[in-house]
């Protein structure tokens, strides 16, 4: 008798605990976070290593077919693709994403020719952005 009662007890402690898990991942109020800032971003570099200064680029959500490189156009940004850089998600876009992956397909464009198209898989928890999958040093020769 006694070992019937320890096992519904576990029962439902072990449900109850799963359900917890559950809310937990889709409420982040009381998630603690660091104060860093993510920004994911691709290298693209030629053979001999040197940057590649792309003429445009972009960054589309493959399932809402938005261009996410619109966020990355400002000045701040500059220096970053000067150096071959390409900044393809950021917390600023955290919230949109979050407790789900998605696909993004970026897109170098060289002497308006298409010379980069590269997948990506992302996500979201509840700080911040991160690399699921895809290449992150692009070798163009």
């Amino acid at each position: 008798m006694f070992s019937k009662i320890i096992v519904v007890f576990l029962s439902i402690f072990l449900v109850a605990c799963n359900n917890n898990d559950d809310a937990e991942q889709q409420d982040c109020s009381e998630a603690i976070c660091t104060l860093n800032f993510v920004t994911i971003t691709v290298s693209v570099k030629d053979a001999l290593g040197e940057p590649v200064v792309l003429d445009s680029y972009e960054v589309i959500d493959n399932a809402t077919r938005e261009d996410l490189a619109a966020d990355f156009n400002g000045d701040e940004y500059q220096y970053l693709k000067e150096q071959g850089f390409y900044p393809i998600l950021s917390d600023a876009n955290r919230v949109q994403y979050q407790n789900t992956t998605a696909t993004l397909t970026f897109k170098g464009i060289i002497d308006n020719e298409e010379v980069i198209n590269e997948t990506y898989e992302v996500a979201a928890d509840c700080c911040h952005v991160n690399l699921i999958s895809g290449n992150t040093e692009i070798i163009l020769e």
